[in-house]
């Protein structure tokens, strides 16, 4: 496989529905349904590999009929982690250097887009999966092995957050409005959100390991911002 889709049930808008569609038509792809995500995909046109989670969204009916479609179905009932988290302990475990892209991952409950987070540091991060994050708004991906560089024309005129879990320190931006160099973020002491890039070329740096994500914005805010 090149690339792994692990899709969840959270809700998506229009433009997330859009994206993962046409991830869809890419090739040598693994589709990863999150319990409920997996019935999504379906409505897609799209029939899932593998159906993982404690099933609390996916009636029996769907799981028959996936399993009778020949799908792998891994229930995962373990209820000290999260769906996705165990999905992508699945996903690692058959592929260790797969792209991973999440969708139907955030969005409505706080406390549900916190977990998301949290696991994309720890797969991400600290174990190094290269993970994407895809919404309506944007793309979020980890600081793996402390740098991170975006490349693009398209680049010029999004806008970027980075989004820190702890003390970061080491923090070395370039190819943005307001850049950094070897700052320390944390959350209540200082953010490194809402910036402006400029360049085709975006370098995040920072200490190894740090809890540091970044999201980029698929197109750019028509307002000005500035960066906190």
């Amino acid at each position: 496989m090149d690339h792994v889709v692990v899709v969840c049930n959270a809700p998506m808008d229009a433009v997330a529905e859009r994206l993962l569609t046409g991830v869809a038509r890419r090739p040598f792809t693994l589709f990863v349904g999150v319990d409920g995500g997996a019935s999504r995909l379906s409505a897609l046109g799209v029939l899932p590999h593998v159906v993982t989670g404690d099933f609390d969204s996916l009636t029996d009916a769907d799981l028959a009929r996936f399993e009778s479609q020949n799908v792998t179905v891994v229930p995962t009932p373990d209820q000290d982690y999260t769906d996705l988290d165990k999905a992508l302990t699945y996903v690692r475990s058959i592929s260790t250097d797969a792209p991973i892209e999440i969708f139907g991952a955030v969005g409505g409950r706080l406390d549900h887009t916190y977990s998301v987070l949290s696991s994309v540091i720890k797969h991400g991060v600290l174990a190094g999966a290269d993970i994407r994050l895809v919404d309506g708004i944007g793309e979020t991906r980890p600081v793996r092995g402390g740098e991170l560089v975006l490349q693009g024309d398209r680049l010029p005129g999004r806008i970027m957050s980075l989004l820190t879990f702890g003390i970061v320190r080491e923090v070395t931006v370039t190819g943005v409005r307001w850049g950094l160099n070897g700052a320390t973020l944390a959350p209540g002491v200082r953010d490194g959100t809402l910036n402006e890039i400029t360049d085709t070329e975006v370098l995040v740096r920072c200490e190894k390991n740090a809890p540091l994500l970044v999201q980029t914005h698929h197109s750019p805010l028509p307002e000005r911002t500035t960066a906190r």
